[in-house]
């Protein structure tokens, strides 16, 4: 619980760590502002240790982040993840085969107010060495104007998630390490789940309630998933993982479930049908998220 409260905190872009992208929604170093060095590190630890305690958080950085984390290579299809509007004026400049090039496009080796070399402000972009301006503004935009944030980040995320042992991963697997996937199974799910204070498998309650939740749409189970452990996203180990409690709640059966997040217990009043479940269920799971409650 600890972790997701602190990173859906670090999403905040009044701190100035990192900035969405307006359409890829992933997280990446916002460089409009300078920040301490030392915090990013300490940010970076973070996530490290989210991997040591093999916890998934909703936090989503772009696959960039976890091949730089690993030494690998990016390239442009790393900005069309991260940045699409951005890879499609790349795109736009390398597919354009007009005479009228330099014209149309006005371009100088500059990339968000940055000389791409020295020089580069005064350095046409042409049709000859228009396929160099896209790399250099390539390896600006994801490597040169992040490297100070990056390189402290990446210091903190190695001293607190086991070192070069994370190299014999692939970035897709560094990430699911990290952000958990969303690989669902909710028959494992339902296997896993244990009863108590009188509720059982074959509780009435209890059938009401998963014949609910299989009848829920997509969307709405990854709400269950959410209101229940804090996150949608499955750990990388895989549902068999997720354990969760469910417990009477001895309350007239016109009161919302709740749940205790931090050990995934869902407190689940004595319906008496299957409507009122499913109609008390589905508004607890819209509810805003001060609505659950938190164990002591």
């Amino acid at each position: 619980e600890f972790f997701k409260v602190l990173f859906r905190e670090l999403q905040d872009p009044a701190l100035c760590f990192f900035k969405a992208d307006s359409e890829s929604k992933l997280m990446w170093f916002d460089t409009t502002t300078q920040q301490a060095v030392e915090q990013l590190r300490l940010i970076g630890i973070l996530c490290g240790l989210v991997i040591y305690n093999s916890v998934a958080i909703d936090f989503h950085f772009p696959l960039a982040m976890y091949k730089k984390l690993l030494k690998r290579p990016v390239s442009l299809d790393d900005v069309k993840e991260l940045m699409p509007v951005v890879e499609k004026g790349f795109k736009e400049i390398l597919d354009y085969d007009g005479d009228d090039f330099e014209d149309l496009f006005l371009l100088t080796f500059e990339c968000a107010s940055a000389e791409l070399f020295t020089g580069g402000a005064s350095r046409a972009v042409t049709q000859s060495n228009k396929n160099v301006y896209v790399s250099l503004s390539v390896n600006h935009l994801l490597n040169t104007s992040v490297k100070e944030q990056f390189d402290a980040f990446s210091e903190g995320f190695y001293s607190a998630s086991g070192g070069k042992i994370l190299n014999i991963f692939q970035p897709e697997e560094l990430r699911s390490l990290v952000e958990g996937n969303e690989d669902y199974d909710f028959s494992v799910l339902e296997r896993n789940t244990s009863y108590r204070n009188g509720y059982c498998r074959t509780s009435r309650e209890i059938m009401f309630f998963w014949e609910v939740f299989h009848e829920m749409s997509l969307v709405d189970k990854k709400k269950f998933l959410f209101f229940l452990t804090s996150s949608d996203r499955i750990p990388v180990t895989g549902m068999k993982n997720i354990n969760i409690i469910i417990q009477p709640h001895d309350e007239e059966d016109g009161m919302l479930p709740y749940a205790y997040t931090c050990i995934k217990l869902l407190c689940l009043p004595r319906y008496t049908t299957k409507q009122q479940l499913q109609e008390n269920l589905l508004s607890a799971i819209q509810q805003p998220e001060g609505f659950r409650f938190d164990s002591d």
